[in-house]
């Protein structure tokens, strides 16, 4: 009787949802009975829908009207006056809700046409190319044949970091900064003292083949190791004989920058070279030197990041004080995403010295990436009050400002506004100086204030930004076009210029047209990829790329174009997985990343109704999404706790019924914990009861399936905020 009441109540949930699409088993032939219902939640359900509601959800962000009087962006930003800029000027928010924007055309949104149409060419991003294989180097002739120079083997960078070959060089069993003179002597016989110039001591001695062999003393203990050669020998040959030719070197260079010898780092060993030649006429040997590694890693920087991210690690392990390697591997850090690791390296230098302006600037950025504003303004104040002087500072600071007040948790779009403008009047001076580090400097910080301001005015609440915004975007433009540098710098500035044009694309159905930025964008992809070989690099332009690619589909739902959504998607999160395998990706970055899988396979689950492939996208999605506290913090348990129990309808029809159980189960969990923080109606976990039920019905647990019926019928007769 037990048995059957339990039926008869599922039977009732079950022709409640009567009217909502069906899942059916993906093992149930054309034969096979209806099964029972599994239902979804109504805004994933619309996910399915062609008319602009899949892909990216737009930002739920509430502007607050600022209630500021008007604006003159030509005063207060542009440093200029006159129609050129524009007024714009702040509204308050309309009292209802506003007219959705009637729907773009594709011929004016859409960018899949793009793609297909010239971006099929690309290098998928989810396929390594050749130059990215981590196989054996490229044979170089140099260290196979005998010749007079000795190469380093950097030409292709591993995908993973590498380890460094460490082992110390000693001479005749004796090691610098081991070896004591008692035991120099013993081994080698009495040497002849000497003194230098500088004061340092040592003993000398004649050794066959040697010239002169000289061993430094710091105490009693052996300093350096110094083998003058009999006569000049071939570097290449002598480095072969060393057996140290497969190292990879640093040239020492004297002040008109030739050439004066060659460094091994991992064995401590100096060969000194005649200048303006390859011949070399001593070895010296010492403890392994932080700087050493240090100066390798600064002339492997830009071609090879994983080998100088392994120098500059290794030098900081063997010196923690020498802050200019923290600095180094902080700015590589940063480049490349890892965050917690910058932030740690921002930490530690900021200790070595205090007053590092440069360090702080770096440190309220990466605090900024971590999405924590507030820390960030604490540490920009105190490199503002260290170099209050210096014009480029307080343009960095600014700009920064301004950015800050953009990640606020309430934006305030009249102050960033009003820091852009001030970082946009301190750094236009500053274009005109000669030293070229300084106008580099100066250039970003323009680009990025222009851009910065777009934004603002993007997402705020202002009037006439159809106008206004694309006269900041042209500024913008102009400052890549007036760029008269390399080209490969100027290609990094315009990657920055669209990735920003597009983000404000994205912030107002108001502002410019995506379309023809992520045409731009994906050219520039294509010239920058092809003269790149450092897979790590690569993976930073395919991250950007990918971002970028984020907000055009956000700008496309926004004005209501859902051309190709599910191929735009598809090709973004390519390039945001090719982009994220060396980054330490946020609690933020791991939502939104989680967000555009779970999308594409629901996509896939309803308007395909392929199960196989929806699954095999939530397997990417879930790790992204455990244990992520940004969903607590922004309130959205209950809509986490929802995808959850969306997924596990897929694994369930795909035969992984305990996966689908187990998700189930957790996001019943998150939204129970949602009901209690009044973030979700009670009535939203029938959905999650009623799967819950039919799930323990199949699989013959008649006593769960009636207790989660019975869930569901309570938690449907109520429509309150508990």
């Amino acid at each position: 009787m037990a048995t059957l009441r339990s039926r008869i109540s599922l039977l009732v949930l079950i022709l409640t949802a009567a009217c909502l699409p069906t899942v059916s088993r993906a093992d149930d032939g054309p034969t096979a009975p209806p099964r029972t219902l599994m239902r979804l939640p109504s805004w994933i359900e619309s996910m399915g829908d062609d008319d602009g509601s899949t892909g990216i959800a737009p930002e739920t962000r509430v502007e607050t009207p600022q209630g500021h009087t008007q604006l003159d962006l030509a005063d207060r930003v542009g440093g200029r006056r006159g129609a050129e800029w524009g007024t714009v000027t702040p509204v308050a928010a309309p009292a209802t809700k506003p007219v959705a924007p009637p729907k773009a055309t594709p011929t004016t949104s859409g960018f899949r046409r793009w793609i297909n149409e010239r971006v099929a060419t690309l290098p998928k991003p989810t396929e390594p190319t050749a130059s990215e294989n981590p196989a054996e180097p490229p044979v170089d002739q140099s260290v196979t044949e005998p010749q007079s120079t000795v190469t380093a083997p950097v030409a292709v960078t591993p995908d993973e970091m590498p380890t460094l070959s460490i082992d110390p060089a000693s001479f005749r069993g004796a090691l610098p900064g081991k070896t004591t003179r008692q035991e120099v002597e013993k081994g080698w016989g009495a040497g002849e003292a000497f003194t230098r110039g500088d004061g340092t001591t040592g003993l000398a001695w004649t050794i066959e083949p040697f010239e002169r062999v000289e061993v430094g003393l710091e105490g009693d203990v052996v300093a350096s190791i110094s083998i003058k050669l009999a006569e000049p020998v071939p570097l290449g040959d002598l480095a072969r004989q060393l057996e140290i030719s497969d190292l990879r070197t640093v040239a020492v260079k004297d002040e008109q920058d030739v050439r004066i010898g060659e460094v091994f780092p991992e064995r401590g060993v100096i060969i000194s070279v005649e200048p303006g030649t390859a011949n070399a006429t001593a070895i010296l040997i010492e403890p392994l030197d932080a700087d050493s590694f240090v100066l390798r890693a600064e002339g492997e920087i830009d071609t090879c990041s994983a080998y100088a991210v392994a120098d500059l690690q290794y030098a900081i392990q063997i010196d923690p004080q020498h802050i200019r390697a923290q600095r180094l591997l902080l700015a590589m850090t940063s480049d490349q995403g890892k965050w917690r690791q910058a932030l740690r390296l921002a930490e530690a230098a900021g200790r070595l010295d205090p007053d590092d302006v440069w360090t702080k600037l770096k440190h309220a950025g990466v605090l900024l990436a971590l999405d924590r504003p507030e820390e960030a303004r604490v540490v920009l104040d105190r490199a503002t009050a260290l170099a209050s002087s210096s014009p480029l500072v307080l343009a960095q600071t600014a700009r920064l400002s301004g950015r800050i007040h953009l990640a606020q948790k309430t934006p305030d779009y009249q102050k960033a506004v009003d820091h852009f403008g001030e970082a946009i009047r301190r750094a236009s001076p500053l274009l005109t100086k000669q030293s070229p580090a300084l106008q580099a400097a100066a250039r970003e910080v323009l680009l990025d204030a222009h851009l910065g301001t777009a934004l603002a005015i993007a997402k705020g609440t202002w009037q006439q930004k159809s106008r206004v915004i694309p006269k900041w975007i042209s500024r913008a433009d102009a400052v890549i076009k007036e760029f008269p540098g390399d080209e490969k710098e100027r290609q990094v500035l315009e990657l920055q210029l669209c990735r920003g044009a597009i983000a404000v694309s994205a912030g107002s159905t108001e502002a410019i047209e995506p379309l023809p930025w992520v045409k731009r964008l994906l050219e520039l992809r294509d010239r920058m990829g092809d003269g790149i070989g450092d897979p790590w690099r690569r993976r930073q332009l395919d991250w950007d790329v990918g971002q970028a690619l984020a907000d055009a589909l956000t700008a496309a739902q926004k004005r209501g174009d859902a051309t190709d959504m599910l191929d735009n998607a598809t090709l973004t999160a390519a390039y945001l997985e090719r982009g994220s395998e060396h980054r330490e990706l946020t609690a933020a970055e791991r939502k939104s990343l989680g967000e555009l899988n779970f999308r594409i396979g629901i996509m896939h689950s309803l308007q395909r109704g392929d199960h196989p492939t929806a699954v095999t996208w939530f397997d990417r999605t879930i790790p992204l999404w455990d244990d992520n506290d940004r969903f607590d913090r922004e309130g959205e348990l209950g809509r986490l706790g929802e995808s959850y129990v969306s997924m596990a309808i897929s694994y369930w029809q795909v035969g992984r019924r305990e996966d689908a159980v187990t998700l189930s189960r957790r996001g019943v969990d998150l939204m129970v914990a949602a009901v209690d923080k009044s973030q979700l109606e009670e009535r939203a976990l029938a959905v999650a009861y009623g799967n819950l039920a039919t799930m323990y019905a199949e699989q013959g647990d008649d006593q769960q399936s009636k207790n989660y019926a019975e869930m569901a019928s309570r938690a449907e007769a109520t429509g309150t905020i508990r």
